[in-house]
């Protein structure tokens, strides 16, 4: 299921984007959080993409995906002092309640991303149930 991907509007694997830009407040922060995802139904997020929109102060920025509390995947950009540099990293983790929470950190370097998470709503739900 999570590998099957379709940007057609009326196709039943329909995978949806949602992207936060967010600066990094504090560079000397050992972890700053960028970009929260809350599910709202069951889901799977197959990736995520970073991307620099302004330039870090370190080349080497390394990043981990948590789920709820716990590092879920870890992954590095070597060139975060270009902008328009990015990495991208397949996660495949499925989120099954609303309360499910993805986040982003990053270990240094201050600097502006572009943050895109792509998931699929899971078979027999909606983006609009109800809580």
């Amino acid at each position: 299921m999570g590998t099957l991907r379709s940007f057609a509007y009326d196709d039943p694997n329909f995978t949806v984007v949602r992207t936060f830009t967010t600066p990094v407040e504090d560079p000397a922060a050992s972890t700053t959080k960028l970009a929260v995802f809350r599910s709202r139904v069951a889901c799977v997020v197959n990736g995520i993409t970073v991307i620099v929109n302004s330039a870090a102060s370190v080349a080497k920025v390394a990043y981990s995906v948590l789920r709820n509390a716990s590092v879920n995947t870890t992954f590095t950009i070597a060139s975060a002092t270009s902008a328009g540099a990015y990495t991208i990293a397949a996660l495949d983790i499925t989120l099954l309640s609303a309360g499910d929470v993805l986040h982003v950190v990053s270990d240094s370097g201050g600097g502006e991303y572009q943050i895109i998470y792509e998931y699929q709503v899971l078979p027999s739900e909606s983006l609009y149930k109800r809580a």
